[in-house]
């Protein structure tokens, strides 16, 4: 059986290490390329999941609507992750398309789950 593959576009060196450690711990495959990169890997093997830092430099909304204007990513399963007190940039990423925004608590208490797939809420 082939590993669940998920691509997560975080260049925060904790949280990406936070991610890869769980994603050890729960046997998922794990990509994490740069915002400038992500939009290719993707649309080439799309993932089961693509987790964004909202806060990543560049553009990462820019990243969003192009995966949902791509009728071969459309419909991936995205999930954010943000600041607690950037409530405007959730309504933002909401707005962008992706399924749901989590304050960076939420995100890391459920990252296992969410790795997973067994954690599949919607906004």
């Amino acid at each position: 059986m082939t590993a669940r593959r998920v691509v997560a576009v975080v260049p925060d060196l904790f949280f990406a290490t936070r991610i890869s450690a769980t994603a050890s711990q729960v046997g998922v495959s794990l990509e994490m390329p740069a915002v400038a990169a992500a939009l290719e890997i993707i649309r080439n093997a799309p993932p089961a999941l693509v987790v964004i830092d909202l806060h990543a430099p560049g553009d990462p909304l820019a990243l969003v609507r192009a995966l949902r204007a791509d009728p071969a990513t459309r419909g991936l399963r995205v999930i954010g992750f943000y600041s607690h007190v950037e409530r405007a940039l959730r309504a933002l990423a909401l707005e962008a398309g992706v399924d749901e925004a989590l304050a960076r608590s939420a995100f890391t208490a459920r990252l296992p789950a969410i790795l997973r797939g067994d954690d599949d809420r919607r906004s």
